[in-house]
C-alpha cells in the first residue's frame, strides 16, 4: 500500500521503498507498481522532483485524448505528465490540470467556490479570486518545475507545477476524516494539524482518485452482420435483391474483365469456405467458374476464370453476382 500523500516542506521522502531497477538503459523501472518510465517523461520526472513531487507511475505511457486531441501520457500517483512536441523544451512535457480533473469528476464547479479579496501576509491571485496564506502558502512557494537553472523557486516555477488556486481554504472529507484543504489546477494541498511540521502540509494523491473513480468504459456491443436475402439463385439471371446485397461475409473487390479475373474479400472474423459458391456474369448469364477454397479473415484473392472461352462483357455493362452454396446472393458488384 502506498502513502496517500506527501509532505512538502522540503520535498525529500523518508519513507522506505524499494529500489527503482533499471530494465533497460533508457527505462527506469518501480516494482511498487510494476510500471517503468523512459525518455523525455523519465527525464522530467527525475528533473523536477521525481517520487515525492509525482509519486509512482500507476500506468504505462500511452495515448490519451485530452480535451478532445490525442497526446502520449503516463499517469502517475499525484499527477499526469503529457507529451506536447508542438511546444520547445522545457514545456514539451506538461502536467495535467488534476486538480481541475478532480473537481469536474466529483461533479463540483469551482468557479462557484467563494473567493475573496485581498488579506494581509497572503498571496492573492486576482486571476481566480483566491488568496493563498500560511502553511500552505510556504509548501506552494517552497516547490516547483526547475526552468532557469537558479538556487530556489520563482512563482512561474511554483505556477508551473501547482498552477493557480481554485478556492481559499475550505473544510472538506478525505477518506473518512474532516480536513482544511485548499484547491488548485494540478494540486490538492491539506492541512493536517495532528502531524508535526513540516508533515502538517500534505499533498493529496488525485492521480489515484480520478483512476479510482473513473467510470468504466462503456463497451459498444458489435454490430450485427447485415442478413443474408432468401435464396435467389436463377442461372444467373438478374436478381431481385441486388440493391440489398450484404457484401458480407464476402465482397466482390473487383473484377477484371480483360483478364477474366474475379477478386473476393473475406469481411468475417472468421474463415469462409467458398465451396458450393457460384460467381455469376448477369449480362452474359454466365458462371465464373473457379470459385473455391477457402478464404482466411480479412484474406482477398483472386479467382481467374477456368472455363473456356470468356464470359464477361467488355463492351457493355456486365454486374457481378455471388451467391453460398445455398443460393443466398451475398455481394452484388456494379459494373
Amino acid at each position: 500500500m502506498y502513502t496517500r500523500c506527501v509532505w512538502l516542506l522540503p520535498l525529500v521522502l523518508f519513507v522506505l521503498a524499494i529500489p527503482p531497477t533499471f530494465a533497460q538503459s533508457d527505462e527506469l523501472c518501480f516494482p511498487e507498481t510494476g510500471y517503468c518510465i523512459t525518455g523525455r517523461i523519465r527525464e522530467f520526472w527525475q528533473q523536477n522532483g521525481a517520487l515525492p513531487v509525482f509519486g509512482y507511475p500507476t500506468g504505462p505511457q500511452q495515448e490519451v485524448l485530452i480535451e478532445g486531441q490525442p497526446f502520449q501520457a503516463q499517469s502517475f500517483e499525484r499527477n499526469r505528465l503529457e507529451l506536447h512536441s508542438e511546444n520547445a523544451p522545457p514545456y514539451d512535457v506538461l502536467l495535467g490540470r488534476l486538480g481541475v480533473v478532480r473537481l469536474e469528476q466529483q461533479g463540483r464547479d469551482w468557479f462557484a467556490f467563494p473567493t475573496s479579496s485581498e488579506q494581509p501576509g497572503c498571496r492573492f491571485f486576482p486571476e481566480t479570486g483566491h488568496n493563498v496564506c500560511g502553511d500552505i502558502l510556504a509548501a506552494w512557494r517552497a516547490n516547483g518545475l526547475e526552468f532557469d537553472g537558479l538556487a530556489g523557486k520563482s512563482e512561474a516555477e511554483n505556477l508551473a507545477l501547482f498552477g493557480l488556486p481554485l478556492s481559499d481554504v475550505q473544510t472538506e472529507e478525505i477518506q473518512g476524516q474532516m480536513y482544511e484543504v485548499q484547491w488548485f489546477e494540478r494540486a490538492r494541498f491539506e492541512l493536517h494539524p495532528e502531524n508535526q511540521p513540516p508533515f502538517n502540509v500534505l499533498l493529496g494523491l488525485l492521480g489515484n482518485e480520478i483512476r479510482d473513480n473513473a467510470e468504466p468504459p462503456v463497451e459498444t456491443p458489435p454490430e450485427a452482420p447485415p442478413p443474408l436475402p432468401e435464396p435467389s439463385f436463377n442461372n444467373c439471371q438478374a436478381d431481385p435483391f441486388a440493391e440489398v446485397a450484404p457484401n458480407y461475409p464476402v465482397r466482390i473487390v473487383s473484377i477484371d474483365k480483360d483478364k477474366e479475373i474475379v477478386q473476393l474479400q473475406n469481411l468475417s472474423p472468421e474463415p469462409v469456405s467458398l465451396d458450393g459458391w457460384r460467381m455469376c456474369s448477369i449480362t452474359c448469364n454466365q458462371e465464373h467458374i473457379s470459385i473455391s477454397g477457402v478464404l482466411a479473415p480479412d484474406e482477398s484473392r483472386d479467382f481467374p476464370y477456368l472455363g473456356s472461352g470468356t464470359i464477361w462483357n467488355n463492351s457493355d455493362q456486365d454486374d457481378g453476382a455471388l451467391y453460398n452454396e445455398n443460393g443466398q446472393l451475398v455481394s452484388y458488384f456494379v459494373d
